[in-house]
């Protein structure tokens, strides 16, 4: 799958990863809006919570994360937007710890893909995490990293997914 890591300033940068699942688009978003449960199975994410839902629809609206990787450990508050069943979208941006923070997860039925229902068979996961460290030392610091976090992120969301939807 495509990962590709560019900088659209100086000091945010834009990384990305592209799966296809064999997976609808409506069995693939309670995961991804499930954020009560990255702690569980997303890297780096230490705890999670959702501390706000939309009152008709009972979607994330705000959400504490914990992050951790060596030398960061921190939580913020994100503004989360949702829009069932293809988009989940957080942004933290200027909490202190990321002047640039802002994640979206896009679900969308592969092409060529379909059951002899007409049913989608299957989906494409678009992953973007734009993000700009507060601290200039947490950016020289996890360099390194940087270029490997989207992989590592959506390779778990597949194994959840699979752990998930494979069971039933």
């Amino acid at each position: 799958f495509p990962l590709s890591s560019t900088n659209s300033s100086p000091s945010t940068q834009s990384i990305s990863a592209t799966r296809t699942l064999p997976y609808t688009p409506a069995a693939l978003y309670p995961i991804i809006s499930d954020i009560d449960a990255y702690s569980s199975f997303l890297p780096y994410v230490l705890d999670s919570k959702v501390v706000e839902r939309h009152p008709i629809t009972s979607s994330p609206t705000y959400a504490d994360l914990r992050i951790g990787f060596n030398p960061i450990d921190e939580t913020f508050r994100s503004k989360v937007t949702c829009e069932e069943p293809s988009v989940v979208e957080a942004d933290a941006s200027g909490n202190g710890v990321f002047e640039t923070l802002r994640t979206r997860w896009e679900i969308y039925p592969a092409a060529g893909l379909s059951l002899p229902t007409g049913e989608t068979a299957g989906s494409v996961v678009d992953l973007k995490i734009d993000f700009g460290f507060s601290n200039p030392l947490y950016a020289a610091l996890t360099q390194a990293v940087v270029p490997k976090v989207a992989t590592v992120i959506i390779d778990a969301f597949e194994r959840r997914a699979k752990e998930l939807l494979e069971k039933k």
